[in-house]
């Protein structure tokens, strides 16, 4: 795969999620999300997703330096070059340097994984957080009171629009990011072949 195969599919796909992001902007529901989330917790969730998708550009640009590298064979052989720590390890390791290697690489790429699953569970705990709104200044005693149901129809549109919004934004930046995962995975998996055919060479 070449350097710039990879980084095109990057660009492409958060394209197209800055367009719908745009698209979202444009037509007011940012806003509304804003404003119907009080709690603040959309805002976290979108923070942690930005985290995500700089960490998702970091880690595709080391990959595709390393392809690069074996591309042109300008991979260090040095002690501390990783097709040199391969090359030596199949030595004394053979098939067990391999699966090493796969999770070695795999490893650095889990965090982003991690962070994906995150969102969604932020978005959980919002729609919690949301119902505990709703329901917290919900009385019996004051059912019966029409002055009061009014309060209590408020509370409970304020902590249903924090319920939904949350899962909403997590769910929806759960996907994007676990797209760029499953790039940088691929990606991930072509290093290690190219690893593995230039260990073998």
């Amino acid at each position: 795969m070449h350097h710039w195969l990879l980084w095109s599919r990057f660009v492409a796909l958060n394209m197209v999620g800055v367009a719908g992001l745009f698209l979202v902007w444009v037509n007011g529901w940012v806003d509304r999300v804003l404003v119907a989330d009080s709690s603040r917790i959309s805002v976290l969730i979108f923070l942690l997703f930005v985290v995500g998708l700089v960490a998702s550009a970091w880690r595709i640009n080391k990959v595709t330096q390393e392809l690069d590298n074996l591309r042109t064979g300008n991979t260090p052989t040095s002690e501390g070059g990783r097709l040199a720590t391969y090359r030596r390890a199949l030595e004394t390791g053979g098939a067990s340097a391999t699966r090493a290697l796969e999770l070695r690489l795999f490893s650095r790429i889990a965090f982003i994984r991690h962070i994906a699953n995150a969102l969604v569970l932020l978005g959980l705990v919002g729609t919690v957080v949301g119902f505990i709104m709703a329901l917290g200044q919900v009385n019996a005693a004051n059912a019966s009171d029409v002055n009061a149901i009014g309060g209590i129809v408020g509370t409970l549109i304020e902590g249903m629009g924090v319920a939904l919004y949350t899962t909403l934004v997590g769910s929806v930046l759960n996907l994007w990011l676990a797209a760029n995962y499953q790039l940088l995975a691929t990606g991930t998996a072509n290093l290690a072949a190219a690893l593995i055919d230039a260990g073998h060479a």
